[in-house]
């Protein structure tokens, strides 16, 4: 029996009130109350709530269009990634940024780099190692850094695991470690007020999620990890040291997507209908850090706004345009577009993308004003962002799947690719753009879309 995400409806109606099962409602907020790497209620208390009233998203403009006669989009299925074994199980795909190994597949048996180009696989996880299936694959996200491989999993068992090429053979990536590590748990475990009650007669580390990790994203410096969860939290993590820094209360009920602006800004988005931001403290550094050699100062995070457009779960989100825009997707089968005013404390609601029949699980930005999201219903939709940001053309449908894409992914084509199609007598000037999406069914389908026309963008 495959194993849904919690909260997201098949149905994608938005009628639910996204609420998860009994067991999930008991968990209580894995939160330090004495340790200075903790955030407490207070920050929440003082946080400003952008838009806190019930307003539909019925009542926001609608931003998707037609191509109509000024765009020309073209799609080509290149390949289909299938599961290695049975049975097969859902996978995750994420965009590996400037990397040349562009696209980063895991399952519950591997994990994968997949060059963009050729779209073999140019380093792989061994199917043997046990780590590996310890837990549904839930998400996935590429770590900068590392020499561009370098990768993340979230699990069902309420672990990350990070994946690296191996130092003897770049084609094998290894297990460096599993979050929580063993000797973070040892240095926190003889202190009782790092323990804390997740249930109850059940007590765990502050540093440990008490549920499945939902949602995975890293840094543009590849320096911080922020992992969410079904029970509520939201954790930063110091990669170098690979160790949690922070544990949030983020929401009211389970989180389902985190995403992570250029300038640090961390978004969060739940079941609660809501969308969060949390932003780092820009303090000087204490006279006792600058004075230590080894001691870095980290950045402690705090809530500074709330986002309530949603009229059903929220289940995905994705940051664009040099991190000014936010595109977040939900249950009420709609992509709502934020955008910054002054800072990211003040977003605006500007509209939304509209079409897809069931539940939106998935949305993806790309340079180059694309958006790509993933729906219950079985599709794909392709988003092109227009130069002045207030207009979005829907420039293609992608069918294919016969399960819910869960995840999406998409990146321009690599210049190499282009280059050689122009040296072939091909022409090379349309964007162009790989999108990649997985299923519950394990599948993986890799598509070239081309797009030409006058509907400009900037991203």
């Amino acid at each position: 029996m495959q194993l849904l995400p919690r909260l997201c409806m098949a149905n994608g109606t938005g009628d639910g009130d996204g609420k998860g099962n009994a067991n999930s409602s008991k968990l209580a907020t894995a939160v330090s109350s004495s340790s200075s790497t903790v955030s407490t209620t207070s920050s929440a208390a003082t946080a400003a709530a952008v838009s806190e009233a019930s307003s539909s998203t019925t009542s926001l403009p609608s931003l998707s269009s037609a191509t109509g006669g000024s765009v020309t989009a073209s799609l080509v299925h290149v390949t289909t990634l299938l599961p290695p074994s049975a049975p097969s199980a859902a996978a995750a795909v994420a965009a590996a940024g400037d990397s040349p190994h562009g696209l980063v597949v895991a399952r519950p048996a591997c994990v994968a780099f997949h060059d963009l180009s050729t779209l073999e696989a140019t380093s792989t996880s061994d199917a043997a190692d046990g780590a590996a299936a310890a837990g549904s694959v839930k998400c996935v996200t590429h770590l900068p850094g590392g020499g561009g491989t370098a990768a993340v999993t979230g699990h069902q068992d309420g672990r990350l695991r990070l994946w690296r090429a191996s130092s003897r053979s770049r084609a094998r990536l290894r297990l460096a470690a599993a979050l929580p590590t063993v000797s973070d748990r040892l240095r926190r475990f003889p202190v009782p007020s790092n323990h804390v009650a997740v249930r109850r007669h059940h007590r765990r580390l502050w540093i440990e999620h008490a549920d499945a990790v939902a949602g995975v994203a890293a840094s543009a410096d590849g320096r911080l990890l922020f992992s969410v969860s079904w029970d509520r939290t939201l954790k930063v993590w110091a990669v170098p040291s690979l160790r949690c820094l922070q544990s949030l209360a983020a929401h009211d009920d389970a989180v389902n997507a985190v995403a992570v602006a250029p300038d640090g800004t961390v978004y969060t988005a739940s079941a609660d209908k809501r969308v969060r931001v949390w932003a780092p403290d820009n303090k000087p550094p204490s006279r006792r850090a600058a004075r230590g050699k080894r001691h870095q100062q980290q950045p402690v995070y705090h809530l500074v706004a709330t986002l309530s457009r949603h009229t059903a779960a929220v289940n995905a989100l994705a940051v664009g345009c040099g991190g000014q825009a936010l595109y977040s997707g939900g249950n009420d089968r709609s992509v709502l577009v934020w955008e910054r005013e002054d800072s990211a404390s003040h977003m605006v609601a500007i509209g939304a993308l509209r079409g897809h029949r069931k539940a939106v699980l998935s949305v993806a930005c790309a340079p180059g004003g694309l958006v790509v999201s993933g729906s219950a219903d079985q599709t794909v939709r392709a988003w092109r962002r227009a130069a002045d940001g207030r207009g979005y053309a829907c420039v293609a449908v992608i069918d294919g799947h016969h399960t819910a894409v869960r995840s999406v992914a998409a990146a321009p084509v690599p210049i190499q690719l282009k280059r050689s199609r122009a040296a072939g007598g091909v022409d090379g000037g349309d964007e162009e753009w790989r999108v990649c999406s997985a299923s519950f069914d394990g599948e993986v389908r890799v598509w070239s879309l081309r797009v030409s026309g006058l509907f400009g963008a900037i991203f």
